[in-house]
């Protein structure tokens, strides 16, 4: 009798273990999730080109895209300044910036790398790696720049 109901306990105890361990047995020969994809609005990069010519050729229109004080770094700058300050560019003393002709330069390599979060990063680089980065942002009213760090090295991108 005794045997019977040690037998039964330990049944029981058998199925409530069971009923634990499935779920994790289970799970553990499931594939992983993929990851899913982030939904971000495509860039409209034709609207960005139109900006871009216009902010170099109209230097009343730069001024009115370019979102002032404006953070970034100057030329050459310190380590200091890199690692732990923060430069800011005023509308006073601005140098207009002009476009670079991308297909016959020699000196500077373009890279526009797009986030999907409607801001575009462009690298302006030498090929000893001295680049200047800017960063637009395409805010309510059409594209800006929100970024400028000048002429620095930036060791291998």
């Amino acid at each position: 009798m005794q045997y019977k109901i040690m037998k039964n306990n330990f049944l029981s105890l058998c199925l409530f273990m069971a009923l634990i361990l499935l779920p994790f047995i289970f799970s553990c020969n499931r594939k992983k999730a993929e990851p899913v994809e982030d939904n971000y609005e495509e860039l409209d990069l034709s609207s960005f080109e139109d900006f871009y010519k216009r902010f170099h050729k109209d230097s009343a229109f730069q001024l009115e895209r370019i979102t002032f004080p404006l953070q970034g770094l100057p030329m050459m700058a310190d380590s200091f300044l890199i690692q732990y300050g923060t430069h800011f560019y005023e509308k006073e003393g601005w140098k207009i910036l002009k476009e670079v002709d991308w297909d016959t330069s020699q000196n500077f390599v373009r890279t526009l790398e797009p986030t999907g979060l409607g801001i575009i990063n462009e690298f302006i680089c030498t090929h000893d790696h001295f680049c200047i980065v800017r960063r637009f942002a395409e805010l309510h009213d059409g594209w800006y720049m929100v970024y400028y760090a000048d002429l620095n090295y930036r060791g291998g991108h």
